[in-house]
């Protein structure tokens, strides 16, 4: 039980804690000598570690609730990531890829770099070399209608982390192939200063022979050399509208990309296969 006495000992030293607090913060830098603000912590420095003792500790009983609550956020985290893990390995693209031999290996996202014209051009996912991963891969994840849709392709691999170029990205120019009527075209973010209208994210497919596509179509990669970075037929968008011809030859079209970059957790990495 304290007394009177420490009682005001106690106030004297709170007190003289604030002023002398108050002047260093209030006046200009040495406003107060060195000697006066060493001789005050050393008077300090023993009132502050009282009042800190005047606290009751936390209960054991608050350490067990936090730790409690902490064990219950990693299992529903845990949860969380093994089904979104097991939705992408299950999804018709992926599957497909998995019965011709392509390796998949799951990460995930841990950073995300600087936005672009369309969103996001670069993010970091938490695999490497070590975990099978190379230059020039195709990145997947998981789309609101349970297939795969295209993320983007690896373009700097470390032992235990990998950096993707994101589709939409300014230096990323995919292949594309409508699902329904075969057009065959890239898709790229929309050029600097176009008049055709994109809502935001959206990119834009360039057919490279004659032909039409129509709102709703999918588009699909069309694959590359080696399959690299580019396995075939990963899903890359759908078709949101067609622009007008404005006199070009080409048709040209706003295409809503299948993976929402702003939601990604797990990903996929595609390695080509044998078969």
């Amino acid at each position: 039980m304290r007394t009177p006495t420490s009682r005001y000992a106690l106030l004297a030293g709170l007190l003289l804690t604030l002023v002398i607090v108050g002047l260093d913060l209030a006046g200009p830098q040495g406003a107060i000598p060195e000697a006066l603000r060493s001789a005050g912590a050393r008077l300090t420095g023993p009132v502050l570690t009282r009042i800190a003792h005047s606290f009751p500790p936390p209960s054991p009983a608050v350490f067990d609730a936090t730790e409690t609550q902490a064990r219950l956020s990693a299992a529903e985290e845990a949860a969380r990531t093994a089904r979104a893990s097991a939705t992408l390995l299950n999804a018709p693209d992926v599957r497909a890829l998995r019965e011709t031999d392509h390796r998949i290996v799951l990460g995930r996202v841990v950073a995300i770099g600087a936005l672009g014209p369309a969103g996001p051009e670069r993010l970091t996912i938490d695999i490497g070399s070590e975990d099978g991963v190379a230059v020039d891969q195709t990145v997947v994840a998981a789309t609101r209608s349970t297939d795969a849709g295209l993320v983007g392709r690896t373009v700097r691999v470390g032992a235990r982390t990998s950096d993707v170029l994101i589709l939409g990205a300014a230096d990323l120019v995919v292949g594309a192939r409508g699902a329904d009527s075969g057009l065959l075209g890239t898709v790229s973010p929309p050029r600097s200063g176009s008049s055709e209208p994109r809502a935001a994210g959206q990119l834009t497919f360039a057919a490279i022979g004659f032909g039409d596509v129509e709102p709703g179509e999918v588009l699909r990669t069309v694959g590359s050399p080696g399959e690299r970075p580019f396995v075939p037929g990963v899903t890359i968008g759908t078709v949101a509208g067609i622009d007008p011809s404005r006199g070009r030859v080409g048709t040209t079209a706003a295409v809503q990309p299948a993976v929402d970059v702003g939601r990604l957790d797990v990903v996929a990495v595609i390695a080509a296969g044998d078969g």
